[in-house]
């Protein structure tokens, strides 16, 4: 190759580079930075969006809390034992209750809000903080009575 086609080649080169230099200068777009303002907003939004998030959930849980602890949550044991008239049990208890026989009634110390079930079948009253049980039929084989207590 002579000097020339090596110069016009360098020409033609940097006529390229130069166009391809402008090209890239007019596309690039200058960033700005989002002013104080707006992220002040944006921050306020946020925050009222955030707000209103919370209470919604909390007139939620107002309005449907005792449905979904009822119907989510089953009730769970609270006490299981066996009382018997002679004051020992046959068997280890759960959580034990304050009872106490009175003739053939049972009377014990329990929660506000719980059920009771009775073994033998028996007629069960609640009172402030206690519950009597008296069974249906007088138990002369088995001087005890089982009792489960669920919380509610």
């Amino acid at each position: 190759m002579s000097k020339l086609e090596e110069a016009e080649e360098e020409d033609i080169e940097q006529h390229f580079n130069v166009e391809r230099d402008n090209l890239l200068n007019n596309v690039r777009v200058q960033s700005r930075k989002p002013s104080c303002r707006r992220n002040l907003c944006k921050g306020i939004v946020l925050t009222i969006a955030g707000i209103l998030f919370i209470l919604m959930m909390v007139q939620l849980w107002s309005d449907y809390g005792s449905m979904i602890s009822t119907r989510a949550f089953p009730p769970k044991i609270s006490s299981l034992g066996s009382y018997c008239k002679n004051g020992t049990s046959p068997q280890p208890s759960y959580q034990p209750l304050k009872c106490s026989f009175e003739g053939d009634v049972l009377e014990c110390e329990t929660a506000e809000n719980v059920f009771v079930q009775a073994c033998p079948p028996s007629m069960v009253t609640r009172e402030s903080g206690r519950i009597r049980i008296e069974p249906y039929v007088t138990p002369d084989v088995k001087n005890c009575i089982d009792l489960v207590t669920y919380s509610v």
